[in-house]
């Protein structure tokens, strides 16, 4: 009879116990919290690259070596090949201003225009607002533009004050102009402005002034109008003995507006000429029946006399003619 071998005492038991204890270290591992691990080097050891490259990676490409700096003696020479290429662009014959071209010129001289511009330098040097100032200087001379084209000419458009008015003093002839601007005429500078009105001053040389820029610019503008509105032309202005202002037209008729260095005179002018517009429907100013319109009052102009110049008047007209 064979017997069936006997369990060891507590076995059960003894697993059990085996598997909670197995449970409980497990659980306290799981519970437990984790910290990185640190690579700590000790402060005497150096790190040092490597070179060894792991199988197939790929290898950087060795940095450029920094390119030395040029010599600085080349750079000097550089500079100095610069500054020849401008000196002589500044200075070589072929850039020297030859051609200088005037325009607008009738009165003034082209000659006397290119010698006060002074453009003999190079083209590219020529400083345009110094010539138009030097040309400006000139008598007679408005305003003054000047423009350069390489590679050696120069334009020089001059714009001459307009003459309003002639006078003669001491045996010379000038152009009056607004502004002040005066020019002694030639004879035939004078010969070509024959039909700018002569200004004639019979006054007393002590009492003898030179008309002011406002004066001579209200007659210009007032004798320009004169042949549309009237259909004469002036050719005179009268100072008489007395100071007494008139103006005389191509028909033999005078406009008489009085002591004009009264305060208001010269500006009063334009009213005058106004009010001699209006009598145009009562007076014929191209073929008269009279010799002057008092203007001084213009309320009440007076109209009396025989057409025809003084003297005096067509005398210094004549004057003119024979300079």
């Amino acid at each position: 009879m064979i017997e069936a071998p006997q369990r060891d005492a507590g076995g059960p038991e003894l697993e059990t116990r085996h598997r909670v204890r197995v449970r409980a270290v497990a659980t306290a591992i799981a519970d437990q919290q984790s910290t990185a691990r640190r690579f700590e080097v000790p402060d005497e050891v150096e790190l040092r690259g490597t070179v060894r490259r792991r199988k197939g990676s790929p290898q950087l490409p060795k940095p450029a070596h920094e390119r030395a700096d040029r010599h600085p003696l080349l750079a000097v020479l550089v500079l100095l090949v610069e500054l020849a290429v401008v000196a002589g662009a500044l200075w070589a014959p072929i850039f020297k201003v030859t051609s200088v071209k005037v325009t607008g010129t009738r009165l003034l001289d082209t000659a006397q225009i290119v010698k006060a511009a002074d453009v003999s330098q190079s083209i590219f040097i020529l400083n345009g607002d110094a010539v138009a100032a030097r040309v400006r200087s000139l008598p007679w001379v408005e305003s003054v533009k000047v423009t350069t084209a390489l590679p050696t000419s120069v334009r020089i458009a001059v714009t001459e004050w307009t003459p309003m008015a002639r006078v003669i003093r001491g045996g010379a002839e000038y152009a009056l102009a607004a502004q002040g601007a005066s020019l002694r005429l030639t004879p035939s500078q004078a010969a070509s402005l024959g039909s700018v009105p002569l200004l004639v001053d019979l006054r007393p040389t002590s009492l003898r002034t030179d008309p002011t820029p406002q004066l001579i610019s209200i007659l210009g503008s007032a004798a320009a109008r004169f042949p549309t509105f009237f259909g004469v032309q002036v050719v005179a202005y009268e100072w008489d003995s007395t100071g007494t202002f008139s103006l005389w037209t191509s028909a033999g008729w005078e406009a008489v507006l009085g002591d004009i260095n009264t305060p208001g005179a010269v500006t009063a002018i334009p009213g005058q000429l106004s009010a001699l517009h209006v009598l145009g429907s009562a007076l014929d100013f191209a073929h008269p029946t009279f010799g002057y319109v008092d203007l001084e009052d213009t309320a009440a102009p007076a109209v009396g006399g025989t057409p025809g110049l003084p003297s005096a008047v067509s005398s210094a007209l004549l004057s003119t003619f024979a300079h």
